[in-house]
C-alpha cells in the first residue's frame, strides 16, 4: 500500500514538473502574424462529385473460378472545373448555355463560380459553385481477370462490349442521393470547412441533388482586432442525361 502511494506521489510530481517545464519553454513566446494575403484566403479551386457502388457477388474472378464477395468502385461524374461528358441520349442535347451536343459526341464541360447577394452570408456574398455531372456512370473492375456478370444484375444496367454476358465495364444510373462531394481549397493548411444547414459531409455519400452550403473559415493567426475571414459556398449540381 505504501509503495502504491509513493508511486502515485512520484507520478503526480513528474506530471507537475512536465507542466512547469512546458510553461517555462513557452513563456514569452510571440506568434508572428500572417500577412493579409494568408489570413484572408478562403478560396475554393474546384468541387468534384463522385458516384460509388458496392458490388456483392456480381463479379466473377476468372483465374480464381469464384465470385467476388464485395467490391467498391468510385468514379468522378462531375466537377465545377472541367470534365468529359458523352451524349448517350439517342438524340442531340442542348446544354444550359445553348451548346448543342450531338448524339454520341463527347465534349469537355466546364462549371463556374458566381456570386449572389445574400444577407445571411459573410460580407453579404454567397459564392455559388455550379457543377455539371452525369446521370449515368461506367464502373470498372480491377483488371480483365474480373468480370461483371449480366446474370447478376437487374433493372437499368448495361454491360459494355460483353462477351458471353460478361464484361469489365458496367453502365449504371447514378444514385443522386448518395453522391460524394470533394471540395478543393486553395490552401488546406489555413482553412477549415463546415457543412451548413444539414448539407452532406464532404467525402461521405449524401444527397447533392439539392443546393448544399459549406462555410470556409480561415484559421491563420491574424492581427488583433481583425475579424476572421469566412466565405459561404453553395454547391448546385446539374445532372446531365
Amino acid at each position: 500500500m505504501i509503495n502504491k502511494l509513493l508511486n502515485k506521489i512520484y507520478a503526480s510530481a513528474a506530471t507537475l514538473c512536465c507542466v512547469l517545464a512546458i510553461s517555462s519553454c513557452t513563456a514569452g513566446l510571440t506568434y508572428e502574424e500572417a500577412p493579409e494575403s494568408v489570413y484572408s484566403e478562403v478560396g475554393v479551386s474546384k468541387f468534384n462529385v463522385n458516384a460509388r457502388e458496392l458490388f456483392t457477388d456480381k463479379i466473377y474472378a476468372v483465374n480464381w473460378d469464384k465470385w467476388v464477395d464485395n467490391y467498391i468502385d468510385t468514379r468522378m461524374i462531375g466537377s465545377s472545373s472541367t470534365f468529359k461528358w458523352t451524349n448517350e441520349t439517342g438524340a442531340s442535347y442542348t446544354l444550359p448555355d445553348g451548346t448543342i451536343v450531338k448524339d454520341g459526341e463527347t465534349i469537355e464541360i466546364e462549371g463556374s463560380e458566381t456570386i449572389e447577394s445574400d444577407s445571411s452570408a459573410p460580407g453579404g456574398k454567397l459564392h455559388v459553385l455550379n457543377v455539371f455531372a452525369s446521370s449515368r456512370v461506367q464502373y470498372q473492375t480491377a483488371n480483365k481477370g474480373y468480370l461483371f456478370d449480366g446474370n447478376k444484375f437487374s433493372g437499368d444496367f448495361e454491360l459494355v462490349d460483353p462477351v458471353e454476358n460478361r464484361s469489365q465495364y458496367v453502365n449504371l444510373p447514378v444514385r443522386k442521393n448518395e453522391i460524394i462531394g470533394e471540395m478543393y481549397l486553395i490552401d488546406y493548411s489555413i482553412c477549415t470547412v463546415e457543412p451548413v444547414d444539414g448539407a452532406p459531409k464532404l467525402g461521405m455519400p449524401g444527397d447533392l441533388s439539392k443546393p448544399s452550403r459549406y462555410l470556409v473559415k480561415n484559421i491563420a493567426h491574424r492581427p488583433a482586432g481583425v475579424e476572421q475571414y469566412q466565405c459561404l459556398y453553395e454547391v448546385r449540381v446539374t445532372f446531365l442525361p
